[in-house]
């Protein structure tokens, strides 16, 4: 398809979508009133109001197309951010889920275990109540033949220690998880009888369910011994808009959305490609179509040689931290302080003020022979020279539990407690002590 082509599809599905929201949702009969839907061009998209993750929570069933039993499944968000918001799918909205899902799987799955050779055995370890991932995985992994278990370890049912029989007895070699989670396994295995990776047959790990920095992939394939993929990016109530590549890019699923990104100061469009908050329009007309959905998601996105678009997830736009007179993203201080994969585990970070200087202490939980103070030095050299702070380095032999499963919350949430603002007790950090008191448990 040419990009020409692309253009005109999207352009005619998206006043396919306007139309039908219009006409089927109440919430968007009254947010679009006055709004001109006869979409000429792609531009035109600009000229439409946002829809808000406050929206979303006011709204409630008025967001949808359709009743709840016109749904092939119900999903609904965490709550960790706020009230849980009403996700159902309709057939077209899941089976356009799966499908480029499938299909990024499937390269993976041929790269990794070519015909005749070791045959994949996929754990996915999410939750799979309400949530999409693990049903979405399932009806992937059916479509393109290959084995596929849920397995949270966190679950009253399954639980830690069968957690890792199960992946040394089974000889699974594929895993889907959170990056914090993956490396809070690495770091426990031990303590159940099983040395990741020596034990394990893993092969490749997917990531989804948090940002995954660059440095965070290397940081996992270096722990795991396998090939590391920031599998999906999406959200129980967007859905799947991108996905990997084998090269390990994360590419736009563009028949079935649009991506917009807006600058950070100005909150207006730049348009399909640039860095800023993404807003996303899906172009299925199913059950909920969101128009301009402001994700809070940062993000870069850039077209390669062939024209697909690749996106880079950097984090929230309100996780970023302002350090040395620069908001800088979550994906930066990931970067700059797991630069050496070989050496640690994980970091938290603590932020505060001595006279308006900024000051940076970073916990390090550090890998088994690692050089303690070669260590600190490296890190606060290298913290102090990105972001022009002065730095200082401990080493822990234990990181608070949220550091592994808050980032499902937020990244910031989980690895930064900034001293120079006071310390809120908000639904983002009580559900992220709550994870990490659920876990706390398993264990």
């Amino acid at each position: 398809m040419s990009a020409a082509e692309l253009t005109d599809w999207q352009t005619t599905a998206l006043r396919t979508v306007l139309g039908h929201v219009h006409d089927r949702s109440p919430f968007y009969r009254r947010h679009l009133a006055g709004a001109n839907l006869d979409i000429e061009e792609l531009a035109d998209l600009a000229h439409l109001p946002y829809t808000t993750k406050d929206d979303l929570r006011e709204a409630m069933h008025d967001m949808l197309s359709g009743p709840v039993g016109d749904a092939q499944f119900y999903f609904e968000t965490t709550g960790t951010t706020g009230r849980p918001t009403p996700c159902p799918r309709a057939a077209i909205d899941f089976d356009l889920n799966v499908l480029p899902l499938a299909h990024a799987l499937d390269r993976i799955v041929r790269k990794h275990f070519p015909d005749g050779g070791e045959r994949p055995i996929l754990a996915v370890v999410a939750p799979n109540d309400v949530h999409a991932a693990c049903l979405s995985l399932s009806f992937a992994a059916k479509q393109i033949g290959i084995a596929k278990l849920d397995l949270f370890p966190i679950t009253p049912t399954l639980g830690f220690p069968r957690f890792f029989e199960v992946l040394v007895e089974l000889r699974v070699n594929m895993i889907l998880c959170s990056p914090g989670l993956l490396m809070a396994l690495a770091e426990m295995s031990s303590s159940y009888g099983v040395e990741v990776p020596d034990d394990l047959a893993v092969k490749v790990l997917l990531t989804t369910g948090e940002m995954c920095s660059d440095g965070m992939g290397r940081l996992l394939a270096q722990t795991w011994n396998a090939e590391t993929y920031n599998f999906m990016y999406g959200s129980q109530e967007a859905g799947c808009p991108a996905v990997t590549r084998p090269d390990g890019t994360v590419v736009a699923i563009e028949p079935t959305y649009l991506l917009e990104v807006l600058d950070l100061e100005t909150e207006q469009t730049l348009g399909l490609e640039g860095y800023g908050e993404l807003c996303l329009t899906t172009l299925v007309p199913g059950l909920k179509p969101l128009i301009r959905y402001r994700t809070g998601d940062l993000v870069s996105i850039v077209p390669d040689d062939s024209g697909r678009r690749i996106v880079k997830v950097l984090g929230r736009v309100k996780d970023m931290t302002e350090l040395g007179g620069r908001r800088r993203s979550a994906a930066e201080i990931d970067d700059t302080i797991l630069a050496d994969p070989e050496l640690k585990y994980g970091y938290e970070l603590e932020v505060d003020s001595v006279d308006g200087q900024d000051r940076v202490q970073v916990r390090i939980k550090a890998k088994e022979g690692a050089d303690h103070d070669h260590l600190k030095t490296l890190v606060a050299d290298r913290v102090t020279a990105a972001f022009g702070v002065p730095t200082e380095v401990t080493i822990h032999p234990l990181l608070d539990l949220k550091s592994a499963t808050g980032g499902w919350v937020s990244w910031k949430t989980a690895r930064i407690k900034d001293r120079r603002v006071p310390q809120s007790d908000d639904i983002e950090s009580r559900s992220a002590a709550d994870l990490a008191r659920a876990v706390e448990r398993a264990i």
